[in-house]
């Protein structure tokens, strides 16, 4: 089921024709004879190894405008993160994805800090990677506001090595989601915060993703997705399966989905 926007707005995300796949080489478990009449059957088949093509995106093509808050919701594989992180340029610039502004994206609360740096000065790597545009004394402030925001007080200087899930979740998301951005991708952000937490962060991610240019929210929950997105996409099977209303898209989503797989990313 296609979508079609009612925003006459810019276009902040432009996707045209894209497929993800990789090749996996094949590894047979065989006796020395049968891999010796192989090689002398395929030589260059043996040298070079057989491959199977795993397709993750099938030919996608979707566009965002401004003012867009997307859904993605799908069973495990379906290639939601994957899409993401594309998008995000993680796996470097792809002609196929064009993006009007700057782009980030959350996916993992644990991914580029430093285990042995205190959680302050882990916000201070974490300011230069996230947001580079910032003046000494803006990114001075960032870090001011994510630590008083996180409320870990003294914790804040013990080693990052030291922290429980939940702490390392609230150091982090009070750092990525202190400010706004033309495109933000947010992917299952709340893992390991506890309840409280959760609370007070879905309302600071709330005012990121209003004051963002777009957003993209990919999330187990599905009353979050009703709650903040006016669009929801479902994948399935590599593919886009339903583009358009929000509570339509989940309950679409929970009919022809949810049965056959595991809710993931």
């Amino acid at each position: 089921m296609s979508y079609i926007s009612k925003s006459n707005s810019e276009i902040i995300l432009d996707i045209k024709n894209f497929t993800i796949s990789y090749s996996m080489p094949y590894y047979r478990s065989q006796t020395f004879r049968d891999l010796f009449v192989y090689a002398l059957k395929s030589p260059i088949d043996f040298i070079l190894n057989e491959s199977d093509k795993v397709i993750v995106i099938d030919n996608i093509n979707l566009q965002i405008h401004k003012g867009e808050r997307v859904g993605i919701i799908g069973n495990n594989g379906s290639g939601k993160t994957s899409l993401c992180r594309y998008i995000c340029g993680i796996f470097g610039r792809v002609e196929k994805i064009k993006i009007n502004g700057n782009v980030k994206g959350i996916f993992d609360t644990e991914v580029i800090v430093l285990p042995e740096l205190s959680g302050r000065e882990n916000l201070e790597v974490l300011t230069h990677f996230f947001f580079p545009e910032l003046t000494k004394v803006e990114r001075k402030d960032v870090i001011q506001e994510a630590a008083e925001f996180s409320e870990l007080g003294k914790f804040l200087d013990v080693p990052f090595k030291l922290y429980s899930k939940g702490m390392r979740a609230r150091l982090f998301l009070s750092l990525i989601s202190s400010r706004s951005t033309d495109l933000l991708i947010l992917d299952e952000v709340f893992n390991g915060a506890d309840h409280f937490f959760s609370e007070k962060m879905t309302k600071r991610i709330r005012k990121v993703i209003d004051e963002s240019s777009a957003a993209i929210l990919i999330s187990h929950s599905h009353d979050l997705i009703l709650e903040v997105c006016n669009r929801v996409i479902v994948f399935d099977n590599k593919k886009i399966i339903f583009d358009g209303d929000p509570v339509e898209g989940v309950n679409y989503y929970r009919t022809h989905c949810q049965t056959s797989g595991i809710q993931g990313n």
